[in-house]
């Protein structure tokens, strides 16, 4: 907690001395740089965001607020085990598919400098290890590091602190500034949910708020094509604006624009043909796409129901699948196939949050996200993607929603219904006070029947997805010390050939200091 910490010095005294630390703690972050290989063999994306996410929101909320704190620093150590039993051929090479288990140590140090309440300056740095259980991980290593890594480092600025400060009179207008490595979310982050190097600038006006994003990739973030040869990690430029109006007591209305380049784009690889010995083609890669959403955050007709609704278009232009336009047989002909893309996602969600002594909620929540029936391979991927001469209807963001700890799919050619509840049953219990256990359960269906999902394995020409049900329970222990375990079961649909149900297990204790 920073108001323990307040006013103690740590390393070099003095205001010098501590902006020049916290210098070299943001120096350190960027110079370590990635020393390891991203857990590419850890769980998928979506599966490890959902993991990350109850994390991420306590870590970004020990930012400390005290107007007159000049240096702080803190962190926090979490070790965790997780488990998932598939028991499922994916005919991956020399590696058991059915099973993966693991124990995650992270480590988060951060520093924090305030100047004047004017100028602040925040960073975060990142180590992990994985450690797996012998031959279950997702390559063909048994540990690996991930890190040092700056996980975020920002400078911020806003006008009515600075006029706070020194004695000038508010007006109409404000304005913010924000610039570094930090979590960038446009909407309700159906689309844009995700951590960027930016430049966030904000204009206040009455009651208006408009927002707008400079910003690049992380070096170290995976892909979302996974199907680019030796090309693991993605190199991207996005731009957008944002406007909210807060006029309304009960609701914040929201529209958005954003666009983003794949840099490397248009780059072409010799790759073998399916099937064909000896025969292969040029494939190009390449991502550009371009988002508008609308939606609204509030009260819905009674105080202790809120809502979440937000709906979003793409387009852009994506490479197809070149083999689906080889001729049977001679010379490969070389032309360019880059489409159309035109595809949707919308997501809706009702909270109840009764005024109890249990601070209990229940909620549920339809998303459906577009998808292609001409993909039958892959959602996200170019290599067994689009067909050629066709739009790609298949709907690829950047966005977060949890999807399920065990099935965790992308927001792609997918409807899914949750059904959540959680609560704090023994509040009148000292040492379990802060226990919280909750349940969420999933329907899932794809949109597009013929279409791909993202686990490969959903192959037939079927809607049903199947369904979850996921268990956890959360306590903290002491204002420092808290521990959280997951479970979750999953029941294969008939778009799957094989029925057997898959099993997840995680389990974390974190320590903050």
């Amino acid at each position: 907690m920073s108001t323990k910490k307040q006013g103690r010095r740590r390393g070099p005294t003095g205001l010098y001395g501590q902006a020049a630390g916290f210098g070299l703690l943001c120096a350190l972050g960027v110079l370590l740089g990635p020393v390891g290989r991203l857990a590419g063999q850890g769980p998928t994306s979506q599966r490890q965001r959902i993991l990350d996410e109850p994390f991420r929101l306590q870590m970004d909320e020990q930012v400390p607020t005290d107007k007159r704190v000049i240096f702080d620093w803190g962190g926090w150590f979490r070790s965790s085990y997780w488990a998932l039993d598939e028991d499922v051929d994916r005919g991956l090479p020399n590696r058991d598919d059915g099973y993966h288990a693991a124990r995650w140590q992270q480590l988060r140090l951060w520093g924090y400098l305030n100047l004047d309440d004017v100028h602040r300056f925040y960073a975060r740095g990142k180590l992990d290890y994985w450690d797996w259980n012998h031959a279950t991980s997702y390559d063909h290593n048994d540990s690996d590091w991930d890190g040092a890594n700056l996980d975020r480092g920002w400078y911020d600025f806003r006008l009515s602190r600075y006029q706070a400060a020194y004695g000038e009179p508010a007006g109409d207008l404000d304005l913010a500034l924000r610039i570094g490595r930090q979590y960038v979310e446009f909407g309700s982050g159906l689309a844009l949910s995700v951590p960027l190097d930016a430049v966030i600038a904000s204009v206040f006006y009455q009651d208006w708020q408009l927002t707008g994003m400079l910003a690049q990739s992380i070096s170290s973030t995976n892909n979302v094509d996974r199907s680019i040869p030796g090309n693991t990690k993605e190199d991207r430029c996005y731009w957008g604006v944002q406007l909210r109006y807060n006029g309304w007591a009960d609701h914040e209305p929201f529209a958005y624009y954003f666009a983003q380049t794949d840099k490397d784009g248009g780059d072409e690889y010799v790759l073998p043909v399916p099937n064909r010995d000896l025969e292969f083609y040029n494939q190009k890669f390449g991502y550009d796409s371009q988002y508008v959403g609308l939606g609204s955050t509030g009260k819905f007709f009674h105080r202790d129901l809120q809502y979440v609704v937000e709906v979003a278009g793409q387009w852009g232009k994506s490479y197809a699948y070149e083999p689906w336009l080889l001729p049977p047989v001679g010379s490969l002909q070389e032309q360019e196939n880059r489409q159309n893309i035109q595809t949707w996602i919308f997501d809706t969600e009702l909270r109840y949050i009764p005024r109890d002594s249990r601070q209990s909620e229940v909620s549920v929540e339809y998303l459906l996200a577009s998808g292609d029936p001409d993909r039958i391979f892959t959602p996200t991927n170019t290599v067994g993607g689009n067909r050629p001469h066709t739009d790609d209807r298949s709907f690829s963001a950047w966005g977060y929603r949890n999807t399920g700890l065990v099935l965790a799919p992308r927001l792609s050619n997918l409807g899914m219904v949750r059904a959540g509840a959680s609560t704090f049953p023994v509040k009148q219990i000292q040492a379990l006070r802060e226990l919280r256990i909750g349940a969420n359960c999933f329907i899932y269906h794809k949109q597009q029947s013929e279409g791909a999902a993202s686990d490969t394995l959903s192959s037939k020409p079927n809607i049903f997805l199947g369904s979850e049900f996921d268990i956890y329970a959360d306590w903290r222990i002491t204002s420092d010390l808290a521990w959280t375990i997951n479970y979750g079961v999953y029941l294969p649909g008939d778009a799957f050939a094989c029925q057997k149900d898959r099993q997840m297990l995680y389990s974390a204790i974190s320590l903050n200091f």
